[in-house]
């Protein structure tokens, strides 16, 4: 099942308000191209992708996650939901591919 929430502005002024909750995000680029798929606590880990931080995504500018509580489900929410960008696009987020 697809996030459905709407896509917020990837800046450290948004991230900082987020949640810190366990749930999946997903990172795009400017025209809402998927570039990563990640899980854990939200405000946490979407800071870590700032250039500055330890884990880059360049060219992300927007963001969207859901929450999901614990962090179980949010591994395999993340598995459930690069299994189906595979699908539709016969490859992993480009940031993803680095992790396989």
């Amino acid at each position: 099942m697809p996030l459905f929430k709407k896509w917020s502005d990837f800046r450290k002024y948004n991230v900082l308000s987020e949640s810190d909750s366990f749930g999946i995000y997903e990172l795009a680029d400017s025209n809402g191209n998927v570039l990563y798929i990640g899980q854990g606590r939200i405000r946490s880990r979407l800071n870590t992708h700032f250039l500055i931080g330890k884990s880059p995504i360049p060219g992300a500018a927007k963001y969207r996650y859901e929450i999901t509580g614990v962090k179980e489900r949010a591994e395999q929410r993340e598995r459930s939901e690069i299994r189906a960008f595979q699908r539709t696009n016969y490859d992993c987020p480009p940031f993803n591919r680095r992790l396989g």
